[in-house]
């Protein structure tokens, strides 16, 4: 994840609190999330575990996310997709 900026590797218990956290925020919030991204790259995980493959995602202008549902553990979401 961090190949190309030096950075130490996340703590996955730490990112998913943060994860769970915004989450909980959008879906109290009503609102969409807009951002504006001039030439983004994000690596994602095409799975769990450290040595999945990765895709590239790219991004180049405007972003809207909104999430629509309920509260909830993410590791309740995680452990449901892994059965």
């Amino acid at each position: 994840m961090s190949r190309s900026t030096d950075l130490p590797e996340p703590d996955p218990e730490q990112l998913r609190l943060a994860v769970e956290r915004l989450l909980d925020e959008t879906v109290d919030r009503d609102e969409a999330l807009h951002i504006d991204a001039d030439d983004v790259a994000i690596s994602v995980p095409m799975r769990f575990g450290s040595d999945a493959p990765q895709a590239t995602w790219r991004f180049d202008g405007d972003v809207t996310v909104s999430v629509d549902g309920i509260r909830g553990p993410l590791r309740e979401w995680v452990d449901l997709l892994e059965e």
